[in-house]
């Protein structure tokens, strides 16, 4: 376990770009932010939630993301545990069209109204 710690990095906060490439390359996250754990899901990487609970349920009832006390040995076990494979939830959001939906909606919408 203190193998995996040392491997850890710890890091001033970060903008919202320079945040999303480091989620990018890492193996997974471990954070206590509603919003980092929804952007992990779309970076394809899990998430350790270090909350008693989560807004984002789906991610944690499908195993992709787990819930984690404040606890240093807790945390520790579950960075193994991670590592097992999961199969990625798909489609938790949306399948990604909602913009074209959108359009799609409006357009027809004024085409009525000019009509």
């Amino acid at each position: 376990l203190m193998a995996q710690a040392k491997k850890l990095h710890m890091v001033e906060p970060l903008g919202y770009s320079e945040l999303l490439s480091l989620v990018s390359g890492a193996r997974y996250v471990i954070t206590d932010s509603g919003g980092l754990q929804r952007e992990a899901y779309y970076a394809h990487k899990r998430s350790i939630v270090i909350m008693p609970d989560t807004g984002w349920r789906e991610l944690t009832s499908s195993g992709w993301n787990t819930l984690c006390p404040p606890n240093e040995q807790t945390i520790l076990a579950q960075c193994e545990q991670i590592e097992a494979p999961c199969p990625m939830p798909l489609d938790c959001y949306g399948s990604g069209d909602a913009a074209e939906k959108i359009i799609s909606a409006v357009y027809h919408e004024l085409q009525r109204g000019s009509s």
